[in-house]
């Protein structure tokens, strides 16, 4: 099996930036039965522009760059409503990649302001961002911020919020991290479980949490204080997740329990793929025993995508393992495998 070369991997990540961009998902209906509607700054639409914005700093293609410059200026460089919310400060991600092509302060205005507000008045980080999917959305935002405007505070209130949040939804006994305190066993038996009595452990929320760490170490200086416990959480999760792919290069939406929801989930493997391809790309895994993985798993991701270049067998919004199917297409897993794109094609050169 092999990754194809650079090229093929590069046309696969447009045509899923292109039927993504021109057909973004405006709602979705909640367990409830009730429909949401997305809007602009929701994490759904922040996490697709955010890897658009990857895909054009990994490229220089400018085809990503004017989708991402119409999302900010459309936007207006907003971050989301809610104050000291992670989900709404993912699409800061995407402002503050593009923001030297703009190079106008009033644009880090309403991210300044937004981050500010959680510096200003610091809390633990188990507590602002206490489910683990959050680790993905918001501390790259502070880190790149930090290196924006030169001002480490940024970087130093993430880097003890992060660690906060890290060690309380790690689960020591698997290397796995919890989706949140909902999940963390309390000795009282109050805590969810599957079916088979296993922690619950959901595939997409690990994938963010590594996903997160070259998110971050993007923006970090090399010689960052901290940067070393990033790597060796890096190469912890690593190691452990590869555990659980199947043999189709799949990961199921649980990673203890993938029989009760056997169909394939396509946002958590790109996520493992990005992260792992990463890892091999720059030297912290070994490539040996990684790049069968992620050759499984991009063959897997390939798969997906619909003849009009529309990725499927997305889970859609939640918080724990769920059904999945082929046609469960959502902006954020198109985002995600633009993010193992990024990363394969510079193993397949």
């Amino acid at each position: 099996m092999t990754l194809g070369t650079k090229q093929d991997v590069l046309q696969a990540m447009k045509r899923v930036y292109r039927y993504q961009a021109e057909n973004q998902i405006r709602s979705v209906i909640r367990r409830s039965g009730k429909t949401r509607f997305i809007k602009d700054t929701d994490w759904e639409r922040g996490v697709f522009w955010s890897c658009a914005a990857a895909a054009w700093k990994a490229t220089g293609d400018t085809e990503y760059l004017d989708g991402v410059k119409d999302y900010a200026l459309h936007t207006g460089f907003r971050t989301g409503p809610n104050a000291r919310f992670a989900d709404d400060h993912v699409c800061c991600q995407a402002y503050l990649d593009i923001y030297p092509e703009f190079n106008q302060p009033e644009a880090l205005e309403p991210t300044i302001k937004a981050l500010d507000i959680m510096v200003d008045s610091p809390e633990l980080g188990r507590k602002d961002w206490w489910w683990c999917d959050s680790l993905f959305m918001a501390p790259p935002a502070f880190v790149a911020l930090s290196k924006q405007t030169g001002d480490p505070k940024y970087l130093d209130y993430m880097n003890t919020a992060f660690w906060d949040s890290a060690e309380h939804l790690l689960d020591t006994e698997t290397g796995l991290y919890y989706r949140d305190h909902r999940y963390i066993p309390t000795g009282n038996g109050e805590e969810l479980r599957e079916e088979n009595g296993n922690k619950v452990f959901w595939s997409r929320g690990i994938g963010w949490v590594l996903a997160s760490v070259p998110r971050i170490l993007a923006n970090i200086p090399e010689d960052y204080m901290n940067r070393s416990e990033y790597i060796t959480l890096f190469t912890h999760l690593a190691t452990e997740v590869i555990k659980y792919q199947q043999d189709d290069g799949f990961w199921r939406t649980s990673l203890l329990a993938p029989e009760n929801f056997p169909a394939p989930e396509s946002s958590a493997t790109a996520l493992f793929c990005y992260g792992l391809a990463w890892g091999v790309n720059t030297g912290e895994l070994d490539k040996e025993i990684y790049l069968p993985v992620i050759e499984k798993a991009w063959a897997a991701l390939l798969e997906c995508i619909h003849d009009n270049g529309m990725i499927g067998w997305v889970q859609l919004p939640a918080f724990n393992p769920r059904d999945v199917k082929f046609e469960h297409n959502i902006d954020y897993g198109a985002g995600a495998f633009m993010l193992a794109a990024t990363e394969v094609a510079k193993l397949a050169e």
